[in-house]
Order: C-alpha cells, then structure tokens, then sequence
C-alpha cells in the first residue's frame, strides 16, 4: 500500500512557496506511510483523501487563475451567502463542503453523473474513518485499497482533462514574461507560484508549440524561445526522462536564424548580434551539460 502515496504525490505540487504547507504535506506522506505500516487504515485513508482532495482544489485552483467562467460563478455565489469568505490560496477552497466541492469540479470537466456518484462516495468514506462513531470499519487493507485506487484513477482522469489549461498556461507565460531576464530561480519561483507537479511538467514540456515553427528572426521569437529552454532546462530536473530533453528542443531556436537582430532598450532600437544573444542566455545553460551533451549543443549552436 505504500506505494499508492508516490503515485499520488506525482500528481502534486513539488514545492509550496510557504514552508509551512510544505511541512503539512511531509506530515501526511509520513502520517500515511506509518499508519500503513501500523495497520491502522482509517487513519492511513484520511491522510490520504486529504492530499486527494489538495488536487482537486490546486486544480479548481488553477482554472480560477485563468478566469474560468464556472469556477468563478461558484466563488461569487459562495461569497454572496458568505460575507468572510475569501479566496486567495488554494487551500481557502476547503471551506466548501467537499462533495460540493468535487461535484463543481468534476461536471466543469464533464464527468459522467455514475462517475461523480463514486467520486462523492469517498467522502462518505473518509467520514466513517474520521468521525467518533466507536466502530473501526476498515480493518483490512483490502477494505481500504478500493478507494484509494478508485481515487488515484480520478486523479489520472482529470490530469488528462486539463490539458488544454497547461497548454494556456505555458502560452501565456511565454507571451507574457519574453522581455524579462528568467534565471533558474525565477523558473521556480513561477512554478511554485502556479502550484506544478511532476506530472504537470512533463505534459507542459511534451507540447509541440506553434513558437516552435516560428523563424528566429526577431527579437520577440528569439526571447520567447530562449525563455522556453530555461523552463526545459530546469523543469527537467524533476521529471524521469532517458534523454536530456533540453538538448532535444535546443534546435528550435535556430530555425530560421539571423546574424542580427533590432532590439529595444530604453526607448531606442539598435541591433543586436545572435552570438552575443548566445553566449548570455544559452551558453550558461550549456556549460552545465554533461561533456558529451555539451558538444553536442555547442554543434546545434554553432559556438565556436
């Protein structure tokens, strides 16, 4: 059983930019892997619901933050007949009863109505495990196994539904963060910032975008691509890959390359020379490839 715990967690932020959510997330990986070992399933569930249900919210989460129409309908309604509410984490969204909660989630992403029935189950479930009802009901791991199996495939459903979501997402943080000077600290600021997974990241880098095609002939396209690679080159760390994926996607920034390019600084144009481009942006990130790797690279780039 314990093995369910990694393959939920895949599924889950990598990092909580406020350290104490963090601390609360070890808690339950360790609250579960303890209890397994204890045999005492009920509270192993519990654990184990909570972190299911911190996916459901981090990706109610993530369609709030792209300003979807449903989602924000439920906020609005809630905060009319709750004048406290607020909503600025994630996390706020568990003040909403939890199969409310999945219901909302789940028919915004077009779940069949049995589908949902089971889902709401789970509450159901995690109530017998949590409430003072002097009974334990699940004693075997065989009685608990079912749900937490049945909870995962919900998770792997609905990673597949939100595609089109981080496929925006990475769209507009490339449309919208180009002029900026992103170093690996940056990277993950943003990826903590919008709550990724492991499983996110590959999807996010599996993306064939329509950048890709564009000839590396002006300035916009030129920092688009250089923005994409230093997300690659650092979002691959966290992924399992049997290539380097950054070397893979290193040649889209020189199709259809020029000796020079106009940029803008301060207000005024002036060109700008591909190498010089190079040798700040990328050389820095091909310097930390393994030898083989780097000469490779430095083929695609044509440094000399």
């Amino acid at each position: 059983m314990e093995d369910y715990i990694y393959e939920i967690l895949e599924y889950l932020p990598i990092r909580f930019i406020d350290d104490e959510t963090n601390e609360f997330f070890k808690y339950l990986e360790e609250t579960y892997i303890e209890n397994v070992k204890n045999r005492k399933y009920q509270i192993s569930f519990i654990a184990f619901h909570m972190l299911y249900m911190t996916f459901i919210y981090k990706v109610k989460w993530l369609f709030k933050k792209q300003g979807d129409k449903t989602i924000e309908a439920t906020l609005t309604d809630y905060r009319k007949r709750n004048c406290s509410a607020i909503f600025n984490t994630l996390f706020d969204l568990s003040q909403f009863p939890e199969k409310i909660s999945l219901e909302k989630l789940l028919c915004r992403l077009r779940f069949h109505i049995n589908d949902i029935g089971i889902c709401k189950n789970h509450v159901d479930v995690r109530n017998n495990c949590c409430h003072a009802s002097g009974k334990i009901y699940y004693r075997k791991s065989s009685r608990v196994e079912p749900y937490i199996e049945e909870e995962i495939e919900v998770v792997e459903k609905i990673q597949k539904k939100i595609k089109p979501e981080l496929r925006k997402l990475i769209g507009d943080f490339l449309s919208k963060n180009w002029e900026q000077n992103f170093i690996g600290g940056d990277i993950r600021n943003w990826l903590e910032e919008n709550n990724l997974s492991r499983k996110d990241l590959g999807i996010l880098i599996s993306f064939e975008l329509p950048l890709f095609k564009k000839k590396s002939d002006n300035a916009k396209v030129i920092y688009q691509k250089i923005l994409y690679l230093k997300f690659v080159h650092e979002a691959q760390k966290y992924i399992e890959s049997d290539t380097n994926i950054f070397l893979e996607r290193l040649p889209i920034f020189m199709h259809g390359i020029t000796e020079e390019i106009k940029i803008s600084k301060e207000g005024e144009e002036k060109l700008e020379s591909i190498q010089k481009i190079v040798a700040e942006n990328l050389i820095p990130l091909v310097s930390n490839l393994m030898e083989e790797e780097r000469k490779k690279a430095e083929a695609i780039i044509r440094i000399r």
